[in-house]
Parts: C-alpha cells; structure tokens; sequence
C-alpha cells in the first residue's frame, strides 16, 4: 500500500490497511473512493505518523500533488471526472451504520457530535473512523489556534479503552493479506490500538509542558521501545502496567469534568456525556 493513498489518510475514515470497507469516503471532498489505494490530494494525513514527522510528509506531499482534487497517484491527473474512481453518490455508503455516519461528518450540531455518534457504534470500524476523524479534527483545531482541550473529549473517550483488545470481526476486513489469518487479526487489533496512542499523543503534544496531559505526547515512541512491534499482547502488556496509570494521573475523572464545564462555558456548545 502507497502510504500517501487515500487509503492511508485520516479524512478517509473508511479504510486502513486490510481493514474497512471495499469502498472509502473522503470528508474533505465529500466523495465516496471507490480505488482509494490508487488516489491522493494534497490535504493528504497520514494516519501512521504523529507529530513533526506527520507534517513534514504532509508538507512534501503537498508541494508533489497541489491540486485541490482527488488525483491519481500515478498521474496526478484529476480523478474527479470518472465515476470508476471518484463518485458523489453517498447512497449505498450509507446503508451501512459507520458509512452513514461517516458521510454525515460535520452535518450535525458539531463535528464532536458526529465523533460521538461514532463512538457509540460498536465494532472495530466504528473506533477506527473516531480515531481517524478525530486525529484530523484535532490537528485542524491547532492549526486554527485552538487549545489542547478542543481534543479533551476525544482523548477521554481513547484513555477509557486505551487497554481493550479492540474487536475485529471477519466482516471488518476490505482484503486479505499475506499473512495467516490469525496475524491478520493481530495486526489490524494492533493497528487500532496504536491509532489510539497517536491520537492521545496528538493531544498531549498540544499541552503545556506543565500540564499532566503532555506526558501523552510521547506514548507512541515509549509503546515502541518498551515492546515488540508489532505485536498486540505485548503492547497491551505495557499499557496496562506502564501507560493507563500514566494517563489515569495525567486526567482523573474529576479535572475531565472540571475541563468539560469550562469548555461548555467557554463555546456555549455542551459536549456530549462522557
């Protein structure tokens, strides 16, 4: 898989590696990708980068692809005109519970409302369309100017399941790999739980120096050189012993809610219960 592929993008909440639908959408074209391994744009995120490294691989992506459309990452040429590829009708996308709210994206009273929505559906897929959305989500509010805190929810909502072993079920997976079958499963459990690493680091990286949650920031890193990667059980070895009472001191139930009040107060817009 080309890691600047649609497929590997965060506003493609669909898809990753194996795992999703046969089909992606784009929640910043608003197009269903029907080759998303063979597509790209310029707002292109990778979902297996944090930090730095994330953005110095967005910055160069753009400056190869500049032009604000689906495009063929062979060519470069817009795809936008074949509907093989590149299509606006969202229909049956949407008979699916994670496809229709994935396509909604942003049409509810808020985009943390879409990302709650998500939360509540169960399944592998629906974690993994929150997660891929709410890495993009935030990163655009710190781009803007934003606090760390416009990504409290979502890092709550990750810290509470941060040491389940995420669900996979056979139906979740868009194609088969090499692998054996029971690497596929470890490796797309691994792959959700390490996408919830990047997302409280993403956060953490957003907070003062001074401020508990930061210590977020280098979770990823520290999962990397604390186990054998990538390897499901051992990662969740290590966030059980080392990682999940680091964030347990970083934001207690009682300073989450602290932050939630204030929030409200600050937006006027009351985020959903936790």
């Amino acid at each position: 898989m080309n890691l600047f592929a649609c497929s590997n993008c965060c506003y493609n909440a669909l898809q990753y590696g194996p795992l999703g639908l046969s089909i992606g959408y784009c929640v910043e074209h608003r197009v269903v990708l029907r080759q998303a391994d063979e597509t790209t744009c310029p707002r292109h995120v990778r979902k297996d980068l944090g930090g730095p490294s994330r953005e110095t691989a967005h910055d160069h992506h753009r400056a190869r692809y500049p032009l604000d459309v689906v495009q063929s990452l062979r060519t470069a040429a817009p795809a936008t005109d074949d509907p093989a590829i590149v299509d606006p009708d969202t229909r049956h996308l949407e008979e699916d519970p994670v496809g229709e709210a994935v396509t909604s994206y942003g049409s509810l009273d808020s985009k943390i409302a879409s990302l709650a929505q998500l939360r509540a559906i169960p399944g592998a897929r629906a974690e993994l369309a929150m997660l891929s959305l709410g890495r993009g989500y935030v990163r655009r509010c710190l781009l803007r100017g934003g606090r760390w805190t416009s990504g409290l929810h979502l890092f709550w909502w990750t810290r509470k399941r941060i040491a389940d072993e995420p669900v996979i079920g056979v139906r979740d997976f868009r194609h088969e790999t090499a692998a054996s079958l029971v690497r596929q499963f470890e490796l797309a459990a691994w792959s959700i739980v390490m996408l919830r690493l990047h997302l409280l680091a993403d956060v953490g990286g957003a907070a003062p120096k001074d401020d508990g949650v930061s210590v977020a920031t280098g979770l990823v890193d520290d999962a990397a050189e604390a186990t054998d990667l990538p390897d499901l059980a051992s990662v969740l070895a290590w966030i059980r012993g080392t990682a999940e009472p680091r964030l347990e001191h970083a934001l207690p139930r009682q300073r989450y809610g602290e932050l939630r009040d204030a929030l409200h107060r600050d937006q006027c817009d009351a985020p959903p219960a936790p």
